[in-house]
């Protein structure tokens, strides 16, 4: 009996013990302050300016980029590297302006192009065939015959060809007008095909020859000539006129009791009157020719100016001959009326 109520004393002793520290615990859990919640707000995110776009390139930018590739396709055809020369001449075209319609890059790709492609289509020299066994059959003999005969004649007519070469003449700036043994033949780029030996070349503005060289052009080979001629068409400044200093004489002192006249007031100058060359001006008019459907040389009045648009300027009043030509031939004829004083505007279907 006794050992039960220790047991039971034990027991509720050890019951009140656990109770007691779990109501401490508790408690020291109330009495801390609480943490505070964080509440977790969206880190502002900096604003990040949109790119700037950078600004077109300006007019003289790009002016200067399309010469320097024109200049570096240029000599890439001297050097017959008509690949690079293709590609300086492609890259030059997409710099230039939709309305840019006066430049010679287009025809200088074409030329470029046409170059690559007879370059790469020249035929390799075939390797000898192996040594074939005689024919035997007479039908045998009389196919090998036929065929010496063409290999024979092809040489021939090969040689024949390989006689002329091309001659290529560019110039800046374009446009200038090409002669070739005295005879004008194509404006600037031009692509000639000339037979083999030496010709006397000219660049020529209207009646003003600029440049002449003599070229000596191989058998099927091609030989450029490209110069720079801005200097020379640049006009020369005016030197202004120098009046011409009277000689002054000093006046001798007037004798005693000789009377002396007042100085007179100098008479109001005159208007100028109009000179002839002012009215000769006025009587001039401009000429602006476009031709869409033909791309030739335009010839007003038996002069060149050029392949189209062209302005010309300054031309005498009245009747104008207009007339493109294609490789030398007329294409189109007219006759248009320059009004003085004005700009006239043609275009050639």
């Amino acid at each position: 009996m006794k050992n039960q109520k220790t047991w039971v004393a034990v027991i509720l002793l050890g019951t009140v013990a656990v109770n007691a520290g779990a109501y401490l615990m508790v408690r020291s859990r109330r009495a801390a302050p609480p943490e505070p919640v964080a509440t977790r707000l969206p880190t502002p995110t900096p604003a990040v300016a949109p790119p700037a776009s950078e600004p077109p390139p300006s007019e003289d930018a790009n002016a200067g980029v399309i010469r320097a590739l024109r200049a570096s396709g240029l000599a890439a055809l001297e050097d017959r590297d008509y690949g690079r020369a293709v590609a300086q001449f492609t890259e030059a075209l997409k710099l230039l302006r939709p309305d840019d319609k006066d430049s010679d890059l287009t025809r200088l790709l074409g030329i470029a192009t046409d170059l690559r492609s007879r370059e790469q289509s020249k035929p390799t020299p075939r390797e000898p065939a192996p040594g074939r066994t005689p024919p035997r059959t007479r039908a045998a003999k009389l196919a090998a015959a036929r065929a010496a005969r063409e290999q024979q004649a092809t040489p021939a007519a090969a040689q024949e060809e390989a006689r002329g070469g091309l001659l290529l003449v560019t110039s800046t700036p374009p446009g200038l007008v090409v002669m070739v043994d005295g005879r004008a033949v194509d404006m600037t780029p031009a692509r000639l095909t000339v037979s083999a030996g030496a010709h006397r070349v000219v660049l020529a503005q209207g009646d003003r020859r600029l440049y002449e060289e003599t070229v000596e052009v191989d058998a099927d080979s091609v030989r450029s000539l490209n110069r720079d001629l801005t200097a020379e068409l640049t006009p020369a400044a005016p030197k202004p006129a120098v009046a011409p200093v009277a000689a002054v004489v000093p006046a001798s002192p007037p004798s005693a009791g000789t009377p002396v006249a007042a100085p007179r007031d100098p008479e109001p100058a005159k208007p100028p009157e109009p000179s002839v060359a002012n009215a000769a001006v006025a009587q001039r008019g401009d000429l602006e020719v476009t031709s869409p459907g033909l791309y030739g040389e335009v010839w007003i009045n038996g002069r060149p100016y050029g392949f189209p648009p062209i302005s010309a300027q300054a031309l005498p009043s009245g009747p104008a001959k207009v007339e493109v030509r294609v490789n030398g031939e007329v294409k189109r004829r007219m006759t248009v009326e320059v009004e003085p004083g004005r700009s006239t505007r043609v275009r050639v279907k």
